[in-house]
Parts: C-alpha cells; sequence; structure tokens
C-alpha cells in the first residue's frame, strides 16, 4: 500500500524531490509521511502523522535520501510510527510496504539483545535486524549480505528499502510489495510506482520477487536473494507523461477519472480488439473459467459472470480475489484463471493467482499498469489502457474491465460487430451524463441525501453487481451507510432497514428485469423509502428519476455513472476529500 521513492546521486537539496514523489504517491497511503538524507555522517529525518506538507522540510543537500508515505498498518498514526525507521547506532533507515508477520517474535528477540524501540510499528525492527546482521562492516557485500540474511527471516509480503550512510548506497528487496527502479544521468532512482519517476527517468525495470537491488549513485545492481548470483536488468521505456499525472484543470482527480471514461472505451473499441480477441478464445479453450478480482474489481468480474451467461451462453465462474484460494481444489491444468486488478499489484489477487499457477491453470489478466506483479504473472494480458488512476477509487478501470468483458463475450457468440455497437453506445450514453444540464441534476439529487445516514441501492440480473459497485463508490467516498442489494432479496430482511424518507436508488433498464425491480421499489415506497430511479424511462413509483442511455447490455457501463457522480457530488457536500478517503489507499499490496 505504502508509497516509496529514493535517490542516490549527484548531491543537491533533495527535500523537495522526495516530497513531490510521495505527493503522487500519496494515494498509495496517507496516514503519516516522512523522509530521510544521509550527510556528514548522520541521517538526518524529518517526518509527521497526517497528509504530505506543501512545503519541503529543511534538510540539508546530500547526495542519498529516500521517503515514505504511510497506510497504517501496525501502530496508529502518530510521528513516532512515521518512516523511516532508524537503528540504535544512527547509521541505518529503513522504510517498509508490507506486514512483517512474525515481527513480534523479532522485535522481542531484538529487545532481550539491548536495542530500544521508538515506534509500535512491525517495520522498525528491519532497522535493527540489518544493525545486527551487518555489524560494524561497512563494505557493500557485506550490506548487501546483511539485507539477504534479513529478508530471509521474514515471514509474509514485504518490500523494503534500507539507507546505509556508511557505504552511501541504497539496499532493497521484495516480495510481491512492487519495487521499481530507474536511473538518468544524476543518479539512480528507485520507487514503489513508476508515477514517482515520470520526469526523471525514461526506462524502468520492474523488480522480481527475491530480487535484491544495490543502488549506488552511477550504478544500479541486482542479485538473486537465495544464491546471490548477479542479474540483469530489464530496462522497459516509461510510457506514463506529465500530462497523465496533472490534474488538467479538474478540482480532483476523481471526477477527471470519471470524465476521462468515454475516452477508456473509445480506445478499447478503435485499438484494443486483438488483445480482447485472444482472451476470448482463451476462454473459449478453457475447461473452467474463474473471475477473480477484490473490491471493485469483483464487481466487474461478477458482471462479466452475467454478461458470458446472457450473451455466449457460457457458464464462467466468479471468485472474490481473498476467498479464491479456500475454492482451489478444483482447478486443474486445463482452467484458465482471468485475474481483474487495477494496479497489478492487489496482494488477494496475486495470492490467488499464486495458488492457481501452483495448480497448474493458464492465468490470464485484466490489468491497467504495464509490467506491474499480475502483469508479469500472466499467461496472457489484455491492458485496460485507462491511463493513471490516482483517486483512491476506481472508475474508470471498472468500466474498461466491464466493456472489455462484454466484447470478449460478444466474441464468443460471433458477434463481435454487434459488441462494438453496444461500446459505441456507451460512449454516447457516459457523455450525456457528463453534461452540464445531467451534472446538475445529479447535484440535485445529491442535495436531498446528503444528510441522509444509510442508502441502498438494488438491481437485478444485470444490474446486481452495478447495484453493488454502486453502494461501494457512495459509501466510500462520502462515508453515508450505502448498501447494494439483489431486487428480489428484500423481502428477506433488507425490507427492515427502510424507514421513513430513506433514499433508495433503483436500476431498472428495460430489460426481463424491469417488472421485477419496479415491483420491489414499490414494496420500499410502501414503507416510507424515497425512490430514485436510474432508467431510461420514468415510473409513476420513483420520486426523482435520472434518466440514463437504453445501451442494453452495456448497462453496467452506463448506469454505474451517475452512482460515481452521485459520490463525488456527496463528498464535496460533506466537506470531504473525494480523492483519498479515510482509512483507504489504492494498490492494497497488504492480505
Amino acid at each position: 500500500m505504502c508509497g516509496i521513492i529514493g535517490f542516490v546521486g549527484n548531491e543537491q537539496p533533495l527535500g523537495g524531490m522526495l516530497i513531490e514523489g510521495l505527493r503522487r504517491l500519496e494515494y498509495r497511503g496517507y496516514d503519516s509521511w516522512g523522509v530521510a538524507v544521509g550527510q556528514n555522517g548522520t541521517i538526518e529525518v524529518a517526518k509527521r502523522a497526517g497528509r504530505i506538507v506543501k512545503e519541503a522540510p529543511t534538510l540539508p543537500s546530500a547526495s542519498i535520501g529516500f521517503g515514505h508515505t504511510r497506510w497504517a498498518t501496525h501502530g496508529g498514526v502518530t510521528d513516532q510510527n512515521a518512516h523511516p525507521h532508524v537503528d540504535c547506532s544512527g547509521r541505518f533507515a529503513v522504510i517498509h510496504n508490507g506486514i512483517i508477520e512474525n515481527f513480534r517474535k523479532l522485535r522481542q528477540q531484538l529487545l532481550d539483545a539491548g536495542h530500544e524501540f521508538i515506534s509500535e510499528t512491525d517495520s522498525e525492527v528491519l532497522a535493527h535486524l540489518i544493525e545486527d546482521s551487518v555489524g560494524d562492516r561497512t563494505d557493500v557485500t557485506s550490506v548487501t549480505e546483511g539485507v539477504r540474511t534479513v529478508f530471509g527471516m521474514l515471514r509474509g509480503l514485504n518490500a523494503f528499502i534500507v539507507l546505509d550512510n556508511h557505504s552511501r548506497h541504497l539496499f532493497a528487496v521484495k516480495n510481491v510489495s512492487p519495487l521499481v527502479l530507474g536511473h538518468n544521468d544524476t543518479g539512480s532512482y528507485i520507487a514503489s510506482d513508476s508515477l514517482a519517476l515520470v520526469e526523471h527517468v525514461d526506462d524502468v525495470h520492474y523488480m522480481e520477487d527475491g530480487q535484491v537491488a544495490v543502488i549506488g549513485p552511477g550504478e544500479i545492481r541486482l542479485y538473486n536473494h537465495e544464491s546471490g548470483d548477479q542479474l540483469n536488468l530489464d530496462w522497459k521505456p516509461l510510457t506514463i507523461t506529465t500530462g497523465d499525472t496533472s490534474l488538467n484543470g479538474y478540482p480532483h482527480f476523481m471526477i477527471k477519472e470519471i470524465s476521462e471514461q468515454p475516452d477508456v472505451i473509445r480506445r478499447i473499441v478503435t485499438d484494443g480488439i486483438e488483445p480482447v480477441r485472444g482472451l476470448a478464445e482463451l476462454i473459449r479453450e478453457s475447461y473452467g473459467t474463474f473471475l477473480v478480482g477484490s473490491g471493485t474489481s469483483s464487481y466487474a468480474a461478477l458482471s462479466g459472470s452475467y454478461l458470458f451467461s446472457r450473451i455466449a451462453r457460457r457458464h464462467v465462474n466468479f471468485n472474490v480475489g481473498s476467498e479464491f484460494k479456500y475454492q482451489e481444489h478444483f482447478l486443474t491444468d486445463r482452467s484458465l484463471v482471468v485475474a481483474l486488478s487495477q494496479s497489478g499489484e492487489t496482494a488477494d489477487v496475486i495470492e490467488a493467482v499464486m495458488a492457481a499457477k501452483e495448480r497448474g491453470a493458464k492465468i490470464a489478466a485484466l490489468v491497467n499498469v504495464p509490467g506491474s506483479t499480475l502483469d508479469r504473472m500472466a499467461d496472457y494480458s489484455v491492458h485496460l489502457n485507462a491511463g493513471p488512476e490516482q483517486c483512491v477509487l476506481s472508475t474508470k478501470a471498472y468500466v474498461a474491465k466491464v466493456a472489455i468483458l462484454l466484447l470478449a463475450a460478444h466474441i464468443l457468440n460471433g458477434s463481435e460487430h454487434a459488441g462494438r455497437e453496444i461500446l459505441w453506445q456507451s460512449v454516447d450514453g457516459i457523455e450525456r451524463l457528463l453534461s452540464p444540464i445531467a451534472s446538475d441534476h445529479i447535484r440535485n439529487v445529491a442535495s436531498q441525501i446528503v444528510d441522509r445516514d444509510h442508502c441502498f441501492i438494488i438491481g437485478r440480473g444485470l444490474s446486481y453487481p452495478t447495484a453493488l459497485e454502486s453502494a461501494l463508490k457512495i459509501k466510500e467516498v462520502s462515508y453515508i451507510h450505502a448498501e447494494g442489494f439483489a431486487g428480489g432479496e428484500l423481502k428477506h430482511g433488507v425490507i427492515a432497514l427502510i424507514d421513513t424518507g430513506t433514499p433508495a436508488i433503483v436500476f431498472s433498464p428495460l430489460d426481463e428485469t424491469r417488472d421485477d425491480i419496479l415491483s420491489g421499489a414499490m414494496e420500499m415506497k410502501s414503507r416510507g423509502a424515497v425512490i430514485i430511479g436510474v432508467s431510461p424511462e420514468d415510473d409513476e413509483v420513483f420520486d426523482i428519476h435520472v434518466p440514463v442511455a437504453d445501451v442494453g447490455d452495456g448497462s453496467p457501463i452506463v448506469n454505474v455513472v451517475p452512482a460515481q457522480l452521485l459520490g463525488y457530488q456527496l463528498a464535496l457536500m460533506r466537506n470531504l476529500d473525494p480523492d483519498k478517503p479515510r482509512n483507504l489507499a489504492k494498490s492494497v499490496t497488504v492480505k
């Protein structure tokens, strides 16, 4: 989850560069931040709980330094628990992403040996373990061996970087948690996301699990953690541009990324057909296909299971990423697991893929970040090409996944042309929702429910996953308790939650579910609910009608947009940051 950036090279005021890099990575965690530089025999640290400061901290010019933005796992959100952490001698500093599952045992051993701890974090044990492992040796080889030794002591999914102020090198190692390397004429870089390296480097190397990087001012060396053998670096062009990382005139990344959705779908239809055809062929050849995702990706996967059923008459299984390992026993070497992830670093999805690979299953990925862990693990990848998502909430990556699955289902059915036409209609439908008139209407709807504590959302059939995703968008950004349900489940307990004035969003496309879903809406209305109907046609049961285009099987792509916009407006009206909701972070790299 956490954001990491480091540099070794020409001496300069590093504080500003490190803070700017962390600001680009803040979506990965924003409970606290910290930077450290090595200079004049000491490590200077500036760190603080809360959001990243606007002005760079006062630090001396230096040739080596790193920074970290934290999503808290162990220990509260305090200055002391912010990274970096320094060892007892003041020689080593560490920053860390992940969870050290056996840290209690390691911490107790270190306490018994006389080490003093300042924080409550699991991460601080790394600084003291490195101190013990390296001792008073100062050469690069000895520190590299120390890092290898410490890495072998850890349980869990972790990445950490060590700043050694004696050898003036950074040392990094990873297991699942991502790290990427880069270099230019002034020095060498490392980060947890290539976004932080935009404007600094042209090429990057994505570290594999078990690789140890030794980063000096004019060199980067790579070693195998277990054998110690030196490895070659595989440099790839960095395709992200400055424009991809800026707001481009929008007030927030959330509304910017919502507004980019029509272009995302256009790219799939015009430039992304061949990869989708390949995915469809893999599904055709498989004996058992499983769509796996977490959070928003899980709802895209669930939508896919409906789409393959109704369009291609194909049974495709759906699993939540974190639960997949408990149902892996039926996988064979003829199975296909299609893993969905915006970042390609989601720990639960990566773990599911690892379990599937152990059973010989083929892996396909729908992923937005080329070179990510999932992209490298997959036998076949379909890149979303949605551009970076810097809002913690996923919007454009969601519609890209659903669009790709819809198109794949039509290709399997032999009706590719019809699938492409539906996506073009969906582009038009989203653009209508982004018009000033439609946006004003959504804003008015938000003003009517902004003070409510609860919101319930129902859909049937293809609209059921849309209800789940819509509820997620509203609750994670506005903190209104929103829950999505299958419309037929109302009378099985949910309707007990309806009270006078409770807002209830009803997805009612012009399909086979309409009569049944309207009956459910009437049941809620008779108990006092305010019915907000998202539908191509108005109905007398609706207290508020949100008109959407009739796009047939493309309804999950279009109908989710009003919920995205509603969540955004609710956040603004409640004086919340729509890009960085509390307690959340993007790229969930911990289990």
